[in-house]
Formats: structure tokens, C-alpha cells, sequence
């Protein structure tokens, strides 16, 4: 099936689902099979029901869908891997190039062909807005520093404060400087809250 992209090339787009492990979106290492068939519309009330819920899940992305993807790994630990962080949230680009997010729901379909396992995931999505991450405000002092993608990254997780108790934005990180012990302590406490979250499903930003 030839999809093009919207500036009109004549290249495909190549399903893919990733993870959150807690830091970022990381590909699952399994080989994508099967017949192409795009996500199903579902009805807003059936996916709070499955959802639980979440409000900040479901106010994410534009609508509501369903998919079931097949999946192949050549390796019980490619498996194993990915069923750590199967109650995470999932990425998921369609071959149209859409981008939806969401979570596994219900059971997984699991065959076995010698090495191989192939996995049939059910999942239940939104469709993305245009923008990947949520708006935030970026430090002055960062740009261009080897450390400023992980830097945002943690700033993204909620690990680093980016205001003060009175509102107003924190522009300064100071990337260079010595790190206290003060400081060591409340990123290794805000770290521990996020995967705690992260382990527990309560974690879509």
C-alpha cells in the first residue's frame, strides 16, 4: 500500500510503536507485521471507561481510536524487555504517518514459532495534536550545552522546577556548576516520584 507524505514525495511511511520507559520513547524491538488496518474511531465514553478515567490522557489528542498491531520477536529477551513497560504509555505511528498515543488494553495474543514470538497488542489511542511535548519554558543558560537535550528531558518529566513559589519562571540552571547536596536530594526525590508514576500507569506527559 503507497502512502505519501503531505509535501507529496513518493516515500512510505514504516509503522512503528515505541514506549516510555521513564526517561523517553524508546522503540520496541520487534519487527511489525501483518496487514495495514488504520486505527478504528471509538466512542469518547467507551474510552473513559477503558481509559479509567485519566482526564490528562484524554484530553491530549484529538480523537479517540482503536488498533490492534502484530508484532515478531526474534528473541525472548526482546520480549521480556518490552512486557516491563507494557502497562506504559505507547507511541505509535501508523502508516499514514499519523501519530497516536495511548495504552495496551486487554490481553495480549501470543503464538510461538520456534524462536520466534509473535504478539497481537490491542491498543487503545488518541490522535496526537500537532505539537510532540507540552509547551515549556527553556533556560537561557543551556543552549548549545552537551547537556541540554537531557536537561530538557527531565524538565519535561517534571524532575527540574522551572518556577519559583511565587510564579514567576526560573531562568537560570547553571549547568556548570557544582551540584549540592540539597539539589542531589530533591532530583533524586522528584526521580523516585516519576517512576514511581511511570510503574504504576499514572504517568502520560
Amino acid at each position: 500500500m503507497s502512502q505519501q507524505k503531505p509535501n507529496r514525495t513518493s516515500d512510505t511511511y514504516k509503522r512503528r510503536l515505541f514506549y516510555d520507559n521513564g526517561i523517553r520513547f524508546v522503540e520496541v524491538n520487534g519487527r511489525m507485521t501483518g496487514e495495514y488496518n488504520p486505527p478504528t474511531p471509538i466512542l469518547k465514553v467507551a474510552a473513559n471507561v477503558n481509559i479509567q478515567s485519566s482526564s490528562s490522557f484524554i484530553n491530549k489528542g484529538t480523537s479517540h481510536y482503536t488498533a490492534s498491531i502484530q508484532m515478531i520477536f526474534y528473541s525472548k529477551e526482546d520480549y521480556a524487555d518490552w512486557l516491563h513497560f507494557i502497562g506504559a504509555e505507547h507511541k505509535y505511528y501508523d502508516e499514514k504517518g499519523t501519530i497516536y498515543v495511548g495504552v495496551v488494553s486487554g490481553e495480549l495474543g501470543i503464538s510461538k514459532i520456534e524462536s520466534k514470538f509473535i504478539i497481537t497488542v490491542p491498543l487503545l489511542l488518541v490522535r496526537k495534536q500537532e505539537k510532540e511535548f507540552r509547551p515549556k519554558y527553556g533556560f537561557i543558560d543551556v543552549e548549545n550545552h552537551w547537556a541540554e537535550k537531557y536537561i530538557d528531558e527531565m524538565q519535561q518529566r517534571g524532575i527540574i522546577a522551572t518556577t519559583y513559589t511565587d510564579g514567576s519562571y526560573v531562568e537560570y540552571f547553571k549547568p556548570d556548576n557544582f551540584i549540592t547536596r540539597c539539589e542531589t536530594m530533591n532530583f533524586m526525590v522528584m526521580t523516585y516520584k516519576h517512576i514511581d508514576k511511570v510503574l504504576r500507569g499514572f504517568w502520560y506527559g
